[in-house]
């Protein structure tokens, strides 16, 4: 099945599970599905004046008035080849066939709070299931530069490593010999994924690759732009739903603008995610695997940066403070509002509280120039260590059973996580309609994009996130990405 086919089928399932009816084709990727939260009983406050009056109707009941979704039948899951590898070494890997894993595999992580019980219980799960006596123990560390010192550390001292790891990408390619290729396991015909399940992996998972597969998601949250549906619907633009292209974005934000008053039409949030989703999603490719270098001085880069310091320039954007662009989007200041897919929740949470009735909001992938969007996710992942055979093979057992479909989605929902898994979609059903905008977000899960992994090293990262403020600050364009390109290059691990 083609990719454009595979996400059509996606979309349609998920406009099925929420009882939306919907439109997608390959060139729309925003909106895909509404958010209305549910009615607050909280404080009232005044209605901005920039806004239309209207009657508050009541949203209809999913059972009720909904207009009925269309009949989809499942298409069987695409057939493919498994990516052929060499033969593993049996000195990394032992003789997978015959081999017993370990009984106990130590994991390294840094989650607390409610992540960490949800984690805690996926884990004791594990170890009261798996028939191979295999028993994960959980050790919390104090952040993911921790973790990374731990391991540096014991870097020529196997025995002392753990068994598995949480790791962002950059520290995972620090860590170099110390972890291990993933590939013997993933296509183990016993101990790995069945064809069917390895085409269920969403593409950004890069589980089914020829080069070595050092990691798998733990988590992943999406650039995002959230959108006041209402009051967009109410500006009269020459388009319908969040706007695709960079032109109606700047249409639709300096449509609804008003700086005397206050109020914007986006909020730019300074991070170097920001920046990196903007240029992806100019069609930017800032990254060559291949030669080890960065190129930002594009005319994609270009492009979106210069978009930007118009919209600012016009005052039709301002430069988000903190995350106080949440209670402006909540108290309709800002037309479209900025952020990850972390921040659905906090959205959502800040629009019930400042409104009787709340409007409808729903978040889209960025305007793009590209033929579809190409949404810009993050996130750490699973390592697993060099140690031994027995203790490799444990810890991959357990990212066995937290890649199933179920775990997937258990875990997408403590923090509105982005599962690495479409038939996750299977066991979300009551998410989905409790929060439609994570359902438009899930649906563009098929066609995300990790962003290269050097770009987490921290003087890449800090280079990326100081070139964006000066840019936003209005300096000149070329300059400051000539300058952004030498320093990635001089700092390139």
């Amino acid at each position: 099945m083609s990719k454009t086919g595979w996400y059509l089928l996606l979309v349609g399932y998920i406009c099925l599970t929420v009882l939306f009816s919907c439109q997608a084709g390959p060139k729309e990727s925003a909106a895909l599905v509404t958010a209305v939260p549910p009615t607050a009983t909280v404080l009232l406050t005044a209605v901005p004046t920039h806004l239309p009056t209207a009657t508050p109707t009541a949203t209809p009941s999913p059972t009720s008035s909904a207009t009925p979704a269309p009949s989809l039948t499942p298409s069987p899951p695409p057939t493919i080849t498994p990516t052929p590898t060499a033969t593993p070494d049996t000195a990394v890997y032992g003789q997978l066939d015959t081999l017993k894993p370990a009984a106990v595999v130590i994991f390294w992580h840094s989650y607390d709070g409610f992540a960490q019980t949800v984690l805690e219980e996926i884990v004791a799960d594990f170890n009261a299931s798996n028939p191979y006596g295999v028993t994960v123990q959980m050790i919390p560390k104090p952040g993911y530069n921790a973790i990374y010192d731990g391991v540096m550390a014991a870097m020529d001292q196997p025995a002392e490593r753990p068994g598995l790891v949480a790791a962002f990408p950059n520290q995972i390619v620090a860590y170099g010999p110390a972890v291990v290729d993933l590939r013997p396991y993933v296509h183990h015909p016993f101990y790995g994924f069945s064809p069917p399940d390895l085409a269920d992996f969403f593409p950004a998972a890069t589980i089914d690759r020829p080069e070595p597969l050092y990691g798998l998601p733990l988590h992943r949250v999406m650039e995002l732009l959230y959108v006041n549906e209402a009051w967009l619907a109410s500006l009269s633009l020459p388009f319908t739903g969040a706007p695709l292209t960079p032109a109606h974005f700047a249409q639709a934000a300096c449509a609804a603008a008003d700086p005397a008053q206050g109020i914007t039409g986006y909020e730019i949030e300074p991070t170097s995610g920001s920046f990196l989703a903007w240029v992806t999603a100019f069609g930017g490719d800032v990254y060559n695997e291949t030669t080890h270098t960065f190129t930002f001085d594009t005319p994609a880069a270009t492009a979106a940066m210069t978009m930007l310091q118009q919209l600012l320039q016009d005052e039709c954007a301002v430069v988000a403070s903190g995350f106080d662009y949440q209670e402006h989007f909540a108290r309709q200041q800002t037309l479209f509002g900025p952020g990850t897919s972390r921040g659905l929740y906090f959205y959502g949470r800040a629009v019930n509280t400042h409104n009787t009735t709340p409007f409808t909001w729903s978040v889209a992938a960025l305007p793009h120039t590209t033929d579809t969007a190409v949404p810009f996710i993050t996130g750490p992942d699973f390592a697993i260590m060099h140690t031994n055979p027995e203790t490799q093979l444990g810890a991959w057992l357990f990212l066995k059973h937290f890649f199933s479909p179920e775990t997937q989605a258990r875990w997408a929902r403590v923090n509105d996580y982005l599962p690495a898994r479409a038939a996750a979609a299977d066991h979300l059903h009551a998410h989905f309609l409790e929060n439609p905008a994570y359902a438009a977000a899930f649906v563009l899960m098929a066609q995300a994009q990790n962003p290269p992994a050097p770009t987490g090293n921290y003087d890449i990262w800090q280079a990326m996130t100081d070139a964006y403020g000066r840019l936003l600050n209005g300096e000149a364009v070329t300059a400051v990405l000539q300058e952004l390109e030498q320093a990635t290059n001089q700092a390139v691990p």
